[in-house]
Order: structure tokens, then C-alpha cells, then sequence
């Protein structure tokens, strides 16, 4: 008996331990097949390979997408089911709460889907909500506001993705600038806008047109990747191309502002919340460059410009602007200046001065500007302007060409204007002789003719737009009561074209045959 349970013992730890070899063996070659988990990776996607080769339809694959696809458009067209033309009011301070603007809706509301969910809406009003009454800023012939498609199935409560402008006009005065200025400051961070043809239209109080701008396209935004709002767009004003490239991040504006077709380039930088730092504007014109460091303060600009340059020539000025009422008062001089040079632009004079730029009843201002050097001039040396912007003119009166040592050309009264689309001056002019003699060498008046002349006063109109001269009278201040045949002759054969003056050779010959004339 003992030795049977000895063996059945044996037999049963035999067993026992066959088994755990066996567990052991197994676990082994699971560790292994972990190991070599690549393999079985292989095999797995093999295996589904033939399953879905075998199995797999194409139109199960397009039922399945026709689902989705049905489904996703049920749910773009929710806010066209939620909202309607009842929702008017709620679509205005949706605007108000997120683009910070005023707007007064129509209940002509509708919703696409396409080419991106959005509502739209004409004859859009956009006011500057003021203390006492709403100053009515922009008109907007269709708006369209687009959604982002997270928040479809609450009925109000949308968030608008991005707004579009189109054929839309802005008017604005002085008083809407702080309002402009601080939508611009303010930022386009979830906010940006497109405006498609745009036009701005820059009013005096009186509600009459000072400006005109015309935009093809606006577009406001927020570079995330930058940190900056930005405004780029195209235009002309006054029939000049543009390009305009506005951006502001927390320490600065910067302006870029391009006029190919006249070759000028507008740069300025303004600093922010930093008190008493100087801003700069930069304008760059053909070959001259002008550098111009300015604080602006109480409504008045001080600027100050040492380093600006016309052409090689150095310039130097300083002055104030004034904001309400707009002037200006400036002090400026020149080291040299080319009156040929002046000649050869006439063009971009005729557009610069002008009704609808410069020469406006808002432009107002005085510029006292001296020039040291009038270059390859025969006869005069140097030049002070004195240049009153008023009203519709520029007053010229009391401007000097100086030549102390033979004669002075003042200005008693000179207006530039325009008229009939023609830029016209219009002065009375007194040549006042400092040395006789050198003056009658200068000219090569013959001895026989020479007489003891002080002074000529004559009136001319100069068309610059199409460089005709004339000459209305000339009057020695020796004879102011004698009337001369010979002069009035010659002023009639220079008037009608008889007589031409091209160069400083046919000029010297020219006062030589007047000045002869008084001689008898």
C-alpha cells in the first residue's frame, strides 16, 4: 500500500510538472510573437486585405458618403430654418457685439449654403452712434455675413466668421475721424471684413464733397502668425492709381501708400501709447526724398525735417499744423533749386494743384519758402516764395526774385487758380532795377537808348496748362501817364504768337526792343 501511493505520487508530480512546462513553453512563445509583433501586424492586415477584397462594394462606399454628405447639408441649412426676416434685430446686435458697428438692417434677410453658409442682406445703413443723434456713415447695397459651423442647431447663437462689403459708399467728415480712428485702433482680431467696390466720399460739414477715393477692393484682417491687423487695398483718387498697405501691431502703425503712375511713395510711421516720441513720415517723389519727424498733440502736429532732399539739393523745414480749423503754418528753405526741373513736371502740378486736391475752400495754410540758389538762372540769384493757401487759390503776393546787384522781380499780386480744368496764373509784377548800369550791360541795351530806369510794372496771365503766355500791360515808372505805340505793338505781336520766347537769348532781345521803345 505504501509503495502504491509512492508511485501514485510520482505519477501525479510527473503530470504536475509536465503541465507547468507545458504553461511555461507557451508563455515563451507568446513573449516571442510579442517580440516579433511586426510579423503579426503583417499577417493582421493581410488577413482584413482579403476580407474586405472579397466582401467590399463600391456602392456601399457611396451610400456611405451620399449618407454623410445628406446629413452635413441638413445641418448647414439649420440657421436658414431657424432664422427668418423676424430675426432683424437679432442680427443687428450681433453685428454691434462683435464688429463694434452700428448698423441698421432691412428685413430683406436671406441664407445660402453655398459657396459657403451665409446670410444676406441689402440697403445696409451703418450710422456713428453719437450722444445725441446717429450720423448716418456708409451705405452698403449688399452684405453678406458668414458663419462658422460650430453652433447651427441653437437658434441664436452664431458667430459670425467674416463679413463682405458689396458697392458700398462712405461718408465721412472731419468730426467721424476720432470714430474711424478708433475702429482702426480697436483691431480686426475675429472680425475681418472684405469690401468690394468701394467708394469714399470726404465732406465739409456742409455736407459738400472735398475728396473722392475710390477703392476695388478693401481687405481687413488679423495675421495670427504676425500679431498685426492689416489693410490692403487698391484705388485711384483724382484719377491716380494707389496702393495702400496699412498694418499695427501694439507698439506702432505703419503706412504704406504707393503712386506708381507719379512715381510717389508715402510712408509713415506713428508710434503708440508712447507719449512724446516722435513719429516720422517718409515721401519719396522721382529723385527727392522727404524726411519728416513729428509729434502730434491737442489737435496740433509740430514737425521738424534736417535730413530731406529735392533731387541733390538739400531741404530744410519746420512748421505746425492745425487740426480744427485745419492750417497749417511752415518755414522752409532750399539750398538750390532748377527751375527747368520745376518746368518738366508740370503735369504732376496741374493734378497737385487743383480743385479737388489742393486748391480747395478746406485747404488752408501759409508757407514762407526760401531758396538760396536759383541754378543756371541768368539773371536772378535766389527766391522767396510766400505761399497763402486760401480758399480755391494759392495767393503769390510778395514773392521775390533777387538779384541785388542788377534788379529784383516782385510779385505785388500773383493768385494761382484754376479754371475750366486749366491752371491759370494771374500777377502783377514790378521789376525794380538795383543798378542801372549793370542792368543795361546785362541786357546790351544800346547807349543811345539807355534812360534812367527805376522801375517796370507789368501784368501776365500764364495758362501752365497749356503754356500760354500773355503779357496784359507793361508800364515804365518814368511815364506812367504816356502811352508808347511801340510797346503795345510789341505786346500784340507777342500775344498773338508773332514774337517767340523760347530762351534767355530771345528774352534778352525782347526787353531790349521794349526798354528801346522809351527811349523815342
Amino acid at each position: 500500500m505504501k509503495n502504491f501511493k509512492f508511485k501514485s505520487n510520482f505519477f501525479f508530480n510527473y503530470i504536475k510538472k509536465n503541465k507547468i512546462s507545458k504553461n511555461i513553453y507557451n508563455i515563451t512563445e507568446k513573449v516571442k510573437n510579442v517580440g516579433n509583433f511586426g510579423h503579426l501586424k503583417k499577417a493582421a492586415f493581410d488577413s482584413l486585405k482579403k476580407h474586405y477584397e472579397k466582401n467590399f462594394k463600391i456602392n456601399h462606399l457611396i451610400f456611405a458618403l451620399s449618407i454623410v454628405f445628406f446629413y452635413y447639408l441638413v445641418y448647414l441649412s439649420f440657421p436658414g430654418i431657424l432664422h427668418n426676416k423676424k430675426d432683424q434685430n437679432y442680427f443687428t446686435s450681433l453685428l454691434k457685439n462683435q464688429y463694434g458697428l452700428e448698423f441698421a438692417l432691412t428685413p430683406e434677410i436671406s441664407y445660402s449654403i453655398l459657396p459657403k453658409p451665409h446670410f444676406q442682406l441689402r440697403d445696409v445703413i451703418i450710422f456713428n452712434d453719437k450722444e445725441d443723434f446717429q450720423k448716418e456713415i456708409a451705405e452698403v447695397k449688399k452684405l453678406k455675413i458668414y458663419l462658422h459651423q460650430n453652433n447651427f442647431f441653437k437658434k441664436q447663437n452664431l458667430k459670425i466668421k467674416s463679413l463682405e462689403f458689396y458697392e458700398t459708399n462712405f461718408f465721412l467728415n472731419k468730426f467721424d475721424l476720432p470714430y474711424i480712428r478708433k475702429f482702426f485702433i480697436n483691431g480686426f482680431k475675429d472680425k475681418p471684413i472684405i469690401m468690394k467696390r468701394t467708394n469714399l466720399f470726404y465732406q465739409d460739414t456742409s455736407d459738400e464733397t472735398i475728396s473722392f477715393l475710390k477703392f476695388k477692393k478693401i481687405n481687413l484682417q488679423y495675421n495670427d502668425k504676425l500679431n498685426q491687423d492689416t489693410f490692403i487695398s487698391e484705388g485711384d483718387i483724382f484719377n491716380i492709381p494707389f496702393n495702400i498697405n496699412w498694418k499695427q501691431d501694439l507698439d506702432e502703425q505703419v503706412t504704406n501708400i504707393k503712386f506708381k503712375k507719379i512715381k510717389l511713395h508715402i510712408l509713415n510711421t506713428n508710434k503708440l501709447n508712447k507719449k512724446n516720441e516722435q513719429s516720422k513720415l517718409q515721401l519719396y517723389l522721382n529723385r527727392s526724398r522727404f524726411i519728416i519727424n513729428y509729434i502730434s498733440k491737442d489737435k496740433i502736429i509740430n514737425f521738424i525735417s534736417n535730413n530731406s532732399f529735392i533731387g541733390n539739393d538739400k531741404i530744410l523745414f519746420t512748421g505746425k499744423i492745425f487740426l480744427d480749423p485745419f492750417s497749417f503754418d511752415i518755414d522752409s528753405s532750399l539750398d538750390n533749386l532748377k527751375l527747368k526741373n520745376i518746368l518738366k513736371n508740370i503735369s504732376f502740378f496741374k493734378e497737385f494743384f487743383s480743385k479737388d486736391f489742393i486748391l480747395n475752400e478746406n485747404f488752408n495754410g501759409k508757407i514762407n519758402f526760401d531758396i538760396e540758389k536759383l541754378d543756371k538762372n541768368p539773371l536772378f540769384e535766389n527766391l522767396n516764395i510766400n505761399a497763402n493757401f486760401v480758399g480755391q487759390s494759392l495767393d503769390l503776393s510778395y514773392s521775390i526774385f533777387q538779384n541785388d546787384k542788377i534788379a529784383n522781380l516782385m510779385v505785388k499780386k500773383g493768385v494761382l487758380y484754376e479754371e475750366e480744368n486749366n491752371l491759370i496764373f494771374r500777377g502783377d509784377l514790378d521789376l525794380i532795377i538795383n543798378d542801372i548800369n549793370k542792368f543795361n550791360n546785362k541786357f546790351v541795351i544800346p547807349k543811345k537808348n539807355r534812360i534812367n530806369l527805376k522801375k517796370i510794372n507789368f501784368e501776365v496771365m500764364i495758362n501752365l496748362t497749356n503754356y500760354d503766355f500773355k503779357i496784359l500791360k507793361i508800364i515804365n515808372d518814368n511815364y506812367k501817364d504816356k502811352e508808347f505805340r511801340e510797346v503795345d505793338e510789341l505786346i500784340y505781336e507777342f500775344n498773338s504768337g508773332a514774337i517767340k520766347i523760347s530762351n534767355w537769348i530771345e528774352f534778352k532781345i525782347f526787353t531790349n526792343k521794349i526798354i528801346s521803345s522809351y527811349s523815342g
